[in-house]
């Protein structure tokens, strides 16, 4: 969806809906875009350590094949790189997030499910107030307080006939949940919202206060122009607003 689009509905959404910090859009680019932050090629990162850099100072990352070495899982998630199938070894006895082996491995082939080739050479993540206005935005992270939280959750089961499947928290990494998984979502008939950040290594990096919501800009669209008419229109404050 085009920039310009998801910063008016970004706008309307922020009205009712409390943030703690800027939204972060993704889109993908044949491009390399002049002052883009990029990984040194051989040494680990977490790409959570430089989001700081993002919210504050404005940069934009950018991801490709190039970066294989370094922020290892935005490579094999984002579909740059092959996922490298250990057996399980690494989730279950280094990071120890997998009880056992196999079941590290079951959520490893999971995981493929949900990746996608990349459109283009390169995916940027930037501020969405900062996107240039002809790019087209693939997802949109959000990154409400608990109770911008409560209302985003009701906000996406507001138009559907089944309630308990609209929202994901699922077991993923950081750049599962930010990207792989809402992208993964536009693919489907009825999309879902991911509930992310939840990776206890990825949490060392980010505010303590900080949990994302995100989801496809088509989901996007729908969710922010669903406002009116809706409980967001309502004062929950007083009893006269019932």
């Amino acid at each position: 969806m085009n920039s310009e689009i998801v910063r008016e509905n970004l706008q309307k959404l922020s009205e009712t809906v409390s943030f703690k910090y800027p939204a972060i859009g993704w889109y993908f680019s044949s491009e390399k875009i002049e002052n883009s932050f990029v990984f040194k090629k051989d040494k680990w990162v977490c790409m959570f350590m430089y989001l700081k850099m993002v919210m504050k100072k404005g940069k934009k990352i950018r991801f490709s094949g190039d970066n294989v070495g370094a922020c290892t899982g935005p490579a094999e998630y984002f579909g740059f790189s092959e996922p490298t199938d250990d057996g399980g070894q690494f989730i279950a006895e280094t990071e120890r997030f997998k009880k056992s082996k196999s079941l590290a491995q079951a959520y490893h082939e999971e995981s493929l499910e949900s990746i996608h080739p990349p459109k283009k050479e390169y995916v940027y993540m930037e501020k969405v107030e900062n996107i240039d206005k002809n790019r087209e935005i693939e997802v949109i992270n959000l990154f409400p307080d608990f109770t911008g939280l409560a209302s985003l959750i009701f906000l996406s089961n507001y138009d559907r006939e089944k309630n308990m499947e609209n929202v994901l928290a699922p077991f993923a990494s950081g750049c599962q949940s930010a990207f792989t998984l809402p992208y993964n979502e536009k693919f489907k008939k009825k999309s879902k919202s991911v509930i992310g950040l939840m990776d206890p290594l990825v949490r060392h990096f980010i505010p303590e206060d900080m949990v994302s919501f995100s989801m496809p800009s088509n989901r996007f669209f729908e969710m922010a122009n669903n406002i009116e008419g809706s409980f967001l229109d309502k004062d929950f404050e007083t009893p006269t607003g019932f």
